[in-house]
């Protein structure tokens, strides 16, 4: 058993890693982004999930702990077929191995997914002490467990269910152009959710007083700039189509605008979890968000620029563009 792991793990780990890599990077630009502009420094945010980790381990919050497997689900979720090998899973299926060594290739695996989370235990136990260490690995154990069970668990396809849905005929083509990238498409569009979800605790934790809107607005930035990337695979999506389309009578601008929308529509969700949230606890809020509203769809189209036409910059000129806005924005609501 221990013979035919140790030749097939470091297979299965460097398949994932060539396929996921994007999304790995993705991932911790994401983290330290997030720490610049929420801290000032990007290694610190870093420590903010690892103290809340600790506090919950100390405390015994079961609501926080069903909080962390379900974020340990939706990371694994759209990563099911890269996690099992994808290509590789058909020919692994062959192999005389166990049902241990099978499960044991699984779990390497999501200890690799899983860095971060890892990492933030790790940090937790050097944040609260060393006896913290038993409930860090059995949190740990949990969420490796219930994503175990995802991994195996007889889940539709993503795509057959997205094509089943029926969108406007004007946005069809796009929403299924994107439904053909589940995990880059799932990825943004849940830590789209989460980001919105962030700014209304936050916003909660400061009673909504002139903090809220400010934190708000940084959110919608960083939703922006994470949607923004719906544009490279809209682009790619349409490139085998594109002089077939340029044949017929349409509009040169048909595609863009259809594009546009496609992103707005997206990034609505988010915005309207803000309205209704702020809505709720501070209604007289709602006038701000309501210019917000013609903000935020500005930026979502302006996005398409930087991210097309940088190139290699593309993901800095957004970002700028992103924190411009939400510098522009936050100067006029405090005003």
């Amino acid at each position: 058993m221990l013979r035919s792991y140790r030749s097939i793990a470091p297979q299965r780990l460097r398949y994932f890693a060539e396929i996921s890599g994007r999304v790995f990077l993705r991932q911790w630009q994401g983290m330290l982004l997030l720490g610049l502009l929420v801290v000032g420094q990007a290694t610190t945010i870093l420590m903010i999930p690892a103290t809340l980790l600790a506090q919950m381990v100390r405390g015994g919050s079961v609501t926080s702990l069903v909080a962390v497997v379900l974020l340990g689900v939706l990371w694994v979720l759209p990563q099911r077929r890269h996690i099992l090998g994808g290509t590789f899973a058909h020919y692994a299926a062959t192999l005389p191995l166990g049902t241990v060594t099978r499960t044991l290739l699984d779990l390497t695996v999501l200890l690799l997914a899983d860095a971060l989370l890892v990492l933030e235990l790790g940090l937790a136990v050097a944040v609260g002490g060393v006896g913290l260490l038993p409930g860090m690995l059995g949190t740990l154990t949990l969420v490796l467990l219930v994503q175990l069970a995802v991994l195996h668990a007889p889940l539709p396809d993503p795509r057959r269910v997205f094509r089943a849905v029926p969108f406007p005929p004007s946005l069809r083509l796009q929403l299924h152009a994107l439904a053909e990238h589940p995990v880059g498409v799932g990825t943004r569009s849940v830590v789209a959710v989460g980001l919105a979800a962030l700014a209304a605790i936050i916003a909660t934790a400061f009673h909504f007083d002139t903090r809220a809107v400010p934190v708000a607005i940084g959110a919608l930035a960083l939703i922006g700039f994470v949607l923004a990337d719906f544009y490279r695979l809209l682009r790619d999506a349409h490139a085998p189509v594109r002089a077939y389309l340029a044949a017929l009578p349409l509009s040169p601008h048909h595609l863009l605008l259809r594009d546009v929308l496609t992103v707005l529509l997206v990034g609505a969700v988010p915005f309207l979890m803000l309205v209704v949230w702020f809505g709720v606890f501070d209604p007289g809020s709602l006038l701000v968000f309501a210019g917000l509203a013609i903000g935020y769809a500005a930026l979502l189209a302006i996005l398409r620029v930087p991210v097309l036409r940088g190139g290699r910059l593309a993901a800095m000129l957004a970002a700028l563009l992103a924190a411009g806005w939400a510098g522009g924005a936050i100067a006029m609501v405090l005003r």
